[in-house]
């Protein structure tokens, strides 16, 4: 006599991603995983407990090769409550933003957090922590021996985004050593290789990494598709890269190695749009074939995340199944997960355990801050020429080296007084050194007041933005009063403030709290004249050292490309740019 099923599925359209059909169809479930499911013409399954489907559309879990948690400014718990009703049923996570404030502390953290909960979240080692050794203080640095020790963990499904790809095509030897070690490991090596092409495309993919998210123009995805680099589509808050590679997706007849990702997603987005199920929709309207678009999001991902498990429905995977009443608009109703109902209309169906301890007091200057530590000094002059740092208003993200003559009074540079220009100062808060670096801006369209925020990739030191530095002291006294966050500073008073006290980063607030406090101030920083879909992560990019082509952190001025600091102070026979 045949062994019982635990469940049936009745009355629903299997849609086979094997075959590309759909059809009736039972999915018999036993032990958390698919037994049996119908054919055409077979007779239907007999058991005890049946669920009606009600004729909805049966598709696998959908499965986010590459996102940081912590860019929902929730931790583990809050992040799975708020995507699994969604859909989403496991997620390749890299947490690299706590990893860079707490070492393994935060790792381990991030571990305990997420065990036991309905959605699987996987993570990746942390390749780069810091972005870029000595160019960046960290809360530690980890290199071969940390990887090795990371990747033995069963829940390290492998190698996170490889940002130091300079260092890659360089053969710098700690990359060399942390590849090394992944590579002994035989997870995958997830990248990030914004704009490479070419011979240093080759090095990189020569190296081992695998994939790649930071990929933005067609003709870019369609040479990396071509060296058979998985070309990992994001859709993010603050990067939309999906809809424009998709006509490259189609032409090349849905190739295997492509997947989705979110890479960093707020709040308010996640409540609003949606998560993976907003990537798969977003591919149709684009123009990918439903069908196709679902298999990129399970099967291709699986693929590539060595999942041998799940990513389609078959006798022997994970019951992790969808049920959907339209295929087009990804209208998830029931989400199961290991053969249990976890998720229905949009609700958990059972809460999630309570958050045992939460890593706070992670913002550690070594001296208080004092309104000198934002000015430029320069003693006995009338007049000083500096570097700057220049933005290009279409592109937040891209930045220029400039030079600028600027008034001096009272022995300090008279910076934010100039039209489009703001000061930028990055603190080291992890106590490590005390470094404090100060630079001009130009471009970023702040009209008024001041930010601070410890939210500051990759290394999330104290960064402040503002025009007088009255109101940069404020607003990063501010945060360190709130034990992380952001706030923002106009007319001289806090006109909006979100406490971020798990290191800094994220908070056990609820999601729609966390969402109500984030677009307020998203808003404010709009009016300050932070512009752009996300203002906020664009400001957590602004040290990010690996991004083209200046930036500043706590150790100066860089110069992303050559990896190099760079004074700011001109030379005499500099011209302002």
């Amino acid at each position: 006599m045949a062994e019982r099923f635990d469940l049936i599925l009745t009355n629903l359209q299997y849609v086979n991603l094997f075959t590309k059909e759909i059809y009736p169809a039972e999915i018999a479930i036993r032990n958390g995983k698919i037994a049996q499911i119908t054919q055409p013409g077979e007779p239907p399954l007999t058991g005890e407990n049946h669920y009606d489907a009600q004729g909805k559309f049966a598709l696998p879990g959908l499965i986010d090769t590459h996102l940081h948690i912590e860019s929902s400014l929730m931790g583990p718990k809050g992040f799975c409550g708020t995507v699994l009703p969604h859909g989403t049923t496991t997620v390749f996570a890299d947490p690299h933003e706590i990893a860079n404030v707490m070492g393994l502390d935060g790792m381990r953290y991030m571990l305990r957090e997420s065990e036991g909960l309905p959605m699987e979240i996987l993570f990746l080692a942390p390749s780069c922590v810091p972005s870029v050794v000595g160019l960046e203080t960290s809360q530690t640095i980890f290199d071969a021996p940390e990887i090795a020790n990371l990747l033995s963990e069963k829940r390290m499904a492998g190698l996170g985004e490889v940002m130091d790809y300079p260092g890659v095509i360089k053969r710098d030897s700690r990359m060399q050593r942390i590849l090394a070690a992944a590579r002994a490991s035989g997870k995958f090596i997830q990248g990030h290789a914004p704009g490479l092409r070419g011979q240093q495309l080759a090095d990189y993919l020569a190296a081992g990494v695998e994939s790649d998210h930071e990929t933005h123009a067609p003709d870019e995805a369609l040479e990396k598709l071509r060296a058979g680099m998985v070309l990992e589509c994001r859709n993010a808050s603050n990067c939309r890269d999906l809809e424009a590679l998709a006509p490259v997706i189609i032409r090349l007849g849905y190739p295997e190695n492509v997947t989705f990702c979110t890479d960093d997603c707020a709040p308010g987005d996640l409540l609003k749009n949606g998560h993976m199920d907003y990537a798969v929709r977003t591919a149709i309207r684009a123009g990918l074939d439903p069908i196709e678009a679902f298999k990129i999001a399970t099967v291709n991902a699986a693929r590539l995340g060595r999942l041998h498990d799940r990513g389609s429905l078959r006798p022997g995977y994970r019951a992790d199944i969808l049920l959907l009443h339209d295929l087009e608009s990804v209208s998830v109703d029931e989400v199961f997960v290991n053969g249990k109902l976890a998720a229905l209309g949009g609700c958990l169906c059972e809460p999630l355990p309570q958050t045992t301890s939460l890593p706070e007091n992670t913002v550690k200057l070594q001296k208080p801050i004092t309104q000198a530590d934002f000015c430029i000094r320069a003693e006995g002059k009338t007049h000083v020429r500096l570097h700057t740092i220049c933005y290009d208003l279409d592109d937040r993200f891209v930045t220029k080296l400039g030079t600028r003559l600027f008034p001096v009074e009272d022995g300090a540079a008279q910076v934010g007084q100039q039209p489009d220009f703001a000061l930028f100062a990055v603190l080291e808060r992890h106590g490590i050194n005390g470094n404090r670096a100060i630079a001009p801006v130009r471009g970023v369209g702040l009209k008024e007041g001041a930010v601070a925020t410890t939210i500051s990739h990759d290394s999330h030191n104290l960064f402040v933005l503002g025009r007088t530095p009255e109101e940069m002291l404020l607003a990063a006294q501010t945060v360190i009063n709130a034990k992380g966050g952001v706030c923002c500073v106009r007319g001289g008073q806090v006109t909006a403030l979100l406490e971020l006290p798990i290191a800094g980063l994220m908070s056990d607030a609820p999601a729609e709290l966390l969402a109500q406090k984030s677009e307020q101030l998203q808003n404010t920083l709009r009016e300050m004249g932070i512009l752009g879909d996300a203002p906020l992560m664009i400001l957590g990019s602004f040290a990010l050292a690996v991004i083209p082509e200046v930036r500043l952190t706590d150790v100066g001025l860089v110069d992303t490309v050559n990896q190099k600091k760079i004074p700011l102070f001109v030379e005499e026979d500099e011209t302002d740019v």
